[in-house]
């Protein structure tokens, strides 16, 4: 994987609860916003939204059940203020809403 791609990588994980705007990680990685965002989803197969969206859907549904926090919470914890918006993101991703993926009874992800 190309050294700037994972310099990128390692702040967006470092930072998932802040909304990095993907012309700063480009300039972290001294790239053009275009150069970086077409780099990046070489390398990763999305851009850099989609993977920062992918990266916090899966902390949350670990955060369900390895804490007492609620959506709400949760959504704060991972840089997403609008709970509504944080839902339907989730539900999209996972295919269930925040809520009855906590009270599931199938085992936590690994």
């Amino acid at each position: 994987m190309d050294r700037r791609i994972e310099v990128a990588l390692k702040v967006i994980h470092q930072e998932i609860e802040r909304n990095i705007p993907v012309r700063e990680l480009a300039q972290q990685v001294r790239l053009s916003t275009g150069h970086f965002i077409r780099l990046f989803k070489a390398e990763t197969s999305m851009s850099p939204k989609q993977y920062v969206r992918c990266l916090r859907m899966k902390q949350a549904e670990t955060l369900m059940y390895a804490s007492f926090l609620s959506v709400k919470e949760i959504a704060a914890c991972l840089g997403v203020g609008d709970r509504s918006h944080f839902s339907r993101d989730f539900k999209k991703f996972h295919g269930r809403t925040p809520t009855s993926s906590r009270y599931r009874i199938e085992s936590p992800p690994e």
